[in-house]
């Protein structure tokens, strides 16, 4: 058999003259050459709970008609599909199922299977050809496991401390640790561990799990209990006192480095007669001129410096004590993503954060972080080291299609009060531009359903939409084919009637896809006018009326 649509009739003439006849079906078939399986526009790893395209294509195959195309993860069939094109002659024939991945689908198998199914007259069992086997793997962002501290908790002073933060995800999370004191962690595992707990271990825990398609946070509050008194001291003082020491300025605000200075008067309205005074000071010399005291540096090298200026009266000792902060601009301030590089994707979740080094006291520092010109949030830390210190701050964010393309930037700004330099000292990181990928969006307005067109006229189909990356584009023809065409807009010239039926455009790129179907219907063109009618029947006529008179000749 070489034909691919033959034609078998049986038949005979009665004796009337009549014809009866029976035609015999033949189906000739061709069990599929290849088959194979494939993600439409995807390669790599897939993001969970995002949807993606399985592409089982089916070459050489005839009648396409009787082929059942089933896809299978793992043993399960997902689905079962076959085909609209009566072609009779071998094709290639392309078949699309939309799947959704979960965490558990990491590492499955993806397949698909052709089946020919011919019938009881066809070969038994069925023509079968099964593709190759595609590995997934799945990427989701961390979950954690096992169960959950109490809150707080409570541990007594001596005993051992373990948080534990373990969590799965994939890729495999990383773990970042902020103590109570504001300090990052050098742990970078998912327990942190504390083999004796002591009174300054008390306060809040944080943990931080990500990876690049998501983070989750744990915070853990933790209460010791002090099983001993500690011994202190409390420095008394009178409270009768008439005349309290006064410092000018009250408060001094100084750079590291720089010299300071400050006067005090030891008595305002009373005789200090022979008692003693002067000011106590860990840093710096003091000069007396009369009940006045000078107290001058020359370079500040302590980070806590104590200055404090006294008098011995009848009553006691009064005294006051003098403010002094030492500060230190950040040195550097930068941005940067925890746990991701490269582009972001529409919806997700992500971290910025923003390291300041070496700047002094903390506890006054405000860091603000910027999406353009627009300010994100404001955050302090409650950090109360008085020495330069490293400190990050994160803040959150879920990027939309028009965060593409944005600039991210943090400014860190010491506000140290009135007595500080004016303006605050304010040191800006550099800017990073965002890449934000987000599935396709149809632009423009929706054609007619169905469309109607008339017979020879030309048709344009619209399909445009904009996306990032930018979508590629496949078009499916009512005859079940796939159309050579790749662009957004799909043109038939002059439309004919085979051209009738229902149009699918797939529109897709790595993030996600959507599909728009238009039905077409073709109107024929409009009978010819009644005069031409008329005339036609009028020649018609004429013949007839020739055979009647040649026929009565004849005879």
């Amino acid at each position: 058999m070489t034909e691919w649509s033959p034609s078998v009739m049986c038949y005979y003439n009665d004796v009337n003259g009549r014809q009866c006849c029976t035609t015999l079906p033949v189906t000739v078939y061709q069990p599929p050459h290849i088959v194979s399986i494939s993600f439409v526009n995807h390669t790599g790893p897939m993001l969970e709970g995002h949807q993606y395209t399985l592409q089982c294509t089916v070459q050489d195959v005839a009648p396409v008609e009787h082929l059942n195309v089933t896809f299978y993860r793992g043993q399960k069939a997902l689905g079962q599909l076959q085909s609209s094109n009566t072609m009779k002659e071998p094709v290639n024939e392309s078949f699309t199922l939309n799947i959704t991945p979960s965490k558990e689908d990491d590492g499955v198998q993806y397949w698909c299977e052709a089946e020919l199914e011919l019938g009881p007259e066809g070969p038994q069992p069925p023509p079968v050809v099964m593709s190759k086997k595609i590995s997934a793997t799945v990427y989701y962002k961390p979950q954690l496991e096992g169960t959950s501290h109490p809150d707080p908790i409570t541990i007594t002073e001596g005993n051992p401390l373990q948080l534990n933060c373990s969590a799965v995800g994939n890729p495999s999370p990383s773990y970042t640790w902020m103590l109570p004191s504001g300090r990052a962690s050098p742990s970078s595992g998912s327990v942190l561990t504390i083999s004796s707990v002591a009174a300054e271990h008390k306060g809040q825990y944080t943990c931080s799990v990500s990876n690049n398609v998501g983070n989750v946070t744990v915070k853990y509050n933790v209460d010791v209990k002090v099983t001993f008194l500690r011994s202190f001291h409390v420095s008394s003082f009178d409270e009768n006192c008439a005349d309290e020491p006064v410092f000018t300025p009250s408060r001094v605000v100084v750079k590291n480095g720089d010299p300071a200075s400050a006067r005090c008067s030891v008595c305002q309205h009373a005789c200090i007669n022979n008692n003693l005074f002067d000011v106590e000071k860990s840093v710096g010399v003091s000069t007396t001129n009369g009940t006045t005291i000078s107290w001058t540096v020359d370079k500040m090298t302590e980070w806590s410096p104590s200055v404090m200026c006294y008098y011995n009266g009848d009553n006691g000792q009064c005294c006051t004590t003098l403010p002094v902060t030492v500060y230190q601009p950040p040195h550097i301030v930068s941005i940067s993503f925890v746990n991701h590089t490269g582009p972001m994707l529409e919806g997700h979740q992500y971290t910025l954060q923003c390291t300041v080094q070496d700047v002094a006291p903390v506890e006054h520092l405000n860091v603000t972080f910027y999406r353009g010109q627009t300010a994100l949030g404001a955050l302090q830390s409650s950090n109360t080291e008085k020495e330069p210190v490293t400190e990050i701050f994160t803040l959150n964010i879920t990027p939309s299609k028009e965060d593409d393309g944005v600039q991210y930037w943090c400014e860190a700004a010491l506000e140290l009060g009135p007595e500080g330099p004016q303006p605050p000292p304010v040191v800006m990181s550099k800017k990073i531009s965002a890449t934000v990928y987000y599935k396709p969006q149809l632009e423009g307005t929706s054609h007619p359903d169905p469309i109607t067109i008339t017979e020879g006229n030309p048709l344009q189909l619209n399909c445009s939409a904009v996306g990032n990356p930018s979508p590629s584009y496949t078009w499916m023809l009512p005859s079940g084919r796939a159309s050579p065409s790749s662009g957004s807009v799909l043109t038939i010239s002059s439309v004919a009637a085979e051209h009738k039926g229902q149009y699918t455009c797939s529109v897709s790129n790595n993030v996600g896809n959507v599909t728009v179907k238009y039905n077409m219907d073709v109107k024929g063109l409009e009978p010819a006018t009644s005069t031409a009618t008329a005339t036609t029947t009028k020649t018609k006529t004429v013949q007839v009326v020739c055979f009647m008179l040649l026929f009565s000749a004849l005879v």
